[in-house]
């Protein structure tokens, strides 16, 4: 069978490559704005939610959340960051937000610096699945790049998609959701402006 999301995949290889550099790259405690955007997060939240971390990469951000007295599902695609989580006590279960289905429901979804890997054509579904796994009042936390088009960023360790998205693209695909963006930030990157939302079920 054809591998229908072959840009994807080629993604994750090069995150199967670097995993280690880039897990020692990271800060361990996450920078602004996401450290308030986690906190916001964690406030709308009910005391001990459960929360979906999906491309959880080292887990550094899923540290700072158990933190703030939530529980954390750390999920990851790339196989090399699941190894590097478990040698550091953490399990971390696989999950390919584009193939697989998310069994349980949760309080919150968050969903750091992955988005920007799929494709225009994939973000729909993708985001539909996650809206289906909210309790209700639920609440997703997510950062994209800001822009039009779409390329691919050429590392040492392998290629990367990355498609952009304008605000008003993203938000109505969310509204169409049911889900109203209650925050949002935006911060300078490496490439140009990134967003990053919470998003909430409605009442």
């Amino acid at each position: 069978m054809p591998d229908s999301h072959p840009h994807n995949r080629r993604t994750v290889a090069g995150y199967e490559n670097c995993a280690r550099d880039y897990a020692t790259s990271v800060p361990q405690q996450p920078p602004e704005p996401a450290a308030s955007a986690m906190r916001r997060l964690a406030e709308l939240l009910p005391p001990g939610g459960r929360v979906l971390d999906i491309g959880s990469g080292p887990g550094w951000d899923a540290d700072f959340l158990e933190g703030l007295g939530l529980r954390v599902h750390r999920t990851e695609a790339t196989a090399a960051f699941r190894d590097f989580q478990a040698e550091r006590g953490q399990r971390v279960d696989a999950l390919d937000l584009l193939t697989d289905e998310i069994a349980a429901r949760y309080d919150g979804i968050l969903l750091q610096y992955v988005l920007q890997h799929f494709e225009r054509a994939d973000l729909d579904g993708a985001l539909r699945k996650m809206a289906d796994a909210l309790t209700d009042r639920g609440a997703i936390l997510l950062s994209y790049p800001l822009g039009e088009g779409e390329h691919w960023d050429h590392g040492a360790s392998g290629d990367y998609r990355v498609v952009l998205w304008s605000a008003a693209a993203m938000d109505e695909r969310l509204q169409g959701l049911g889900l109203s963006v209650v925050w949002e930030a935006q911060q300078d990157g490496r490439d140009g402006p990134w967003r990053t939302l919470i998003a909430r079920t409605a009442a």
